[in-house]
């Protein structure tokens, strides 16, 4: 069994996939939305009094040497620029990022944005996007003593113009330092780049400023690139739930106004661009700087939407019933199915009510089923209204396979930069 080969897939599949703003479209269907067919352990406590008294000794030790066992316990952070990855290890490791995004004219209108890269003893992995250009298939790294790598595609999206690929190559690359990036095979585009040492943290609130509310922490890492403020999102993983979306797309339906935003000192609030790219969530963002020496800036973030791998099944009636009121729980979030209607021989809406809550500091707005191809969606929250399933003609009931419950978590996390956060 190749456990080398396996840590690194595990590794891959953490590479963020193409635009979530693409995945609400894809899923929201032709009408207001449409949707891909998408318990908490009950953790059982039962400590004797013997048991608590061990406890508290172990505490009491821990605690007067809180210090070098916090120091023990430690993980050492690296943030990889441009792909939305921090690499979080037992002890630091050496490593070596592009610091930078680098954007290299072809042609007359196409360009070419190397986002980011980085090398280890486990792998070397580059993403870039391009528009008006032909889609790169492959990549050759070319390192100080002239030995020329080869790097093939690992992932790829592309619509219209633009195009983003990622490039992999399993094992260690002697790539450190001034090396040379070729791209094309007929007449070959050389980029010179340089690769440093990836600085190691022993938290997130050291790599930028970080904002903590109900419980989910969101850090802002900050640099200066061609003139403009850059600003990588990034939040510690989770156990429970996968971040779609800081703030940056918002939540389809919710108000412009939930979205991630910046205003300068004024109050004046700035334009955000992103580049396309394959992290999922997206959390690089770039807004202009000022010339007064005293600006200062502030981005807040008003809501985040998150998804659950909670799933549970519900049998309803397959024939029209008012009234049914049958409540059910995923991802600890009531749902009450409050009435059926079947519309054809093969169709059966399913009408929910979410108990959304604007004011609660999470709320349930978003379900799939496998059985269901399609929802409406309610004006203003974006909360599923009913779903459209498929049953076999003539049947009595239907189980509906219910997943991937999709959560809106409220703020809002508010960051406050000075100059010295975008110094060059």
């Amino acid at each position: 069994m190749d456990t080398g080969s396996d840590k690194i897939k595990q590794q891959m599949q953490t590479i963020p996939i193409p635009s979530e703003q693409l995945r609400y479209r894809a899923r929201l269907g032709i009408e207001q939305a449409g949707r891909e067919g998408r318990k908490a352990k009950r953790i059982r406590r039962g400590w004797t009094s013997i048991a608590a008294v061990i406890i508290v000794l172990l505490l009491s030790t821990a605690l007067v040497n809180h210090t070098k066992v916090w120091a023990a316990i430690q993980n050492a952070l690296q943030f990889i620029p441009g792909t939305g990855m921090v690499k979080q290890e037992k002890s630091p490791e050496e490593r070596y990022i592009l610091s930078k995004p680098i954007t290299v004219k072809v042609g007359k209108e196409g360009t070419i944005i190397i986002k980011g890269m980085m090398s280890d003893h486990e792998m070397t992995y580059l993403t870039m996007t391009g528009q008006n250009t032909t889609r790169l298939k492959d990549v050759t790294l070319v390192n100080a003593q002239g030995e020329a790598f080869k790097i093939d595609t690992s992932m790829a999206s592309w619509g219209g113009t633009v195009w983003t690929s990622s490039f992999w190559h399993k094992g260690e690359l002697d790539v450190q330092g001034d090396i040379k990036l070729m791209m094309g095979e007929e007449a070959p585009v050389v980029v010179p780049i340089h690769l440093t040492k990836a600085e190691s943290f022993d938290s997130y609130s050291e790599l930028g400023l970080t904002s903590t509310v109900n419980g989910l922490s969101i850090t802002a890492i900050t640099d200066k690139v061609d003139g403009k403020a850059r600003v990588s999102i990034i939040a510690p993983p989770r156990q429970d739930f996968r971040i779609i979306d800081y703030g940056i797309h918002g939540v389809y339906m919710h108000d412009e106004s939930l979205k991630l935003h910046v205003v300068n000192k004024a109050g004046k609030k700035l334009e955000i661009t992103t580049i396309q790219g394959l992290s999922s969530p997206q959390g690089e963002l770039y807004f202009p700087l000022g010339r007064a020496p005293d600006e200062s800036y502030t981005l807040t973030i008003p809501e985040i939407n998150v998804e659950y791998q909670d799933e549970v099944k519900v049998k309803v009636p397959a024939e029209t019933t008012n009234n049914l009121n049958q409540t059910f729980e995923i991802a600890g979030y009531p749902v009450t199915i409050t009435r059926v209607e079947k519309t054809s021989p093969t169709t059966l809406r399913v009408y929910t009510d979410f108990h959304y809550d604007k004011q609660a500091p999470s709320s349930l707005y978003m379900i799939g089923a496998e059985e269901s191809g399609m929802a409406r969606l309610k004006e203003g929250t974006g909360e599923v209204e009913y779903l459209e399933c498929t049953i076999e003609p003539g049947s009595k009931h239907l189980t509906l396979h219910i997943n991937r419950p999709d959560v809106v978590l409220r703020g809002p996390w508010v960051f406050d930069f000075q100059p010295s956060n975008f110094s060059d």
